[in-house]
């Protein structure tokens, strides 16, 4: 993971967790959540550390090892708040 994220902001009582690719098994980002659930989306301001470049708003997260579609771009309208909405089966989660 190279890039540090220039969105990123702490989040009080938040979890690390390490988002790996489903295929290879290449780390991704570094995340902190929140809740016990499952990554259903990943905020852009939560994410600490990532190894995509996400100064450039890329419209999608894919591996930089397999190229596989990990997750989409999208803006929520309540919160009014840039995430990525994760593929199913396609990542895999660990704690930190």
């Amino acid at each position: 993971m190279n890039y540090e994220n220039p969105y990123y902001r702490r989040v009080k009582g938040s979890n690390t967790m390490l988002v790996l690719c489903g295929h290879c098994k290449t780390g991704i980002a570094l995340y902190q959540k929140v809740g016990k659930g499952r990554l259903l989306r990943m905020y852009v301001d939560r994410i600490i550390r990532s190894s995509i470049d996400l100064s450039g708003k890329p419209g999608a997260l894919h591996c930089p090892n397999c190229n596989e579609l990990l997750a989409t771009r999208m803006t929520l309208k309540r919160k009014n708040t840039e995430a990525y909405v994760m593929v199913r089966g396609a990542y895999n989660t660990r704690w930190v």
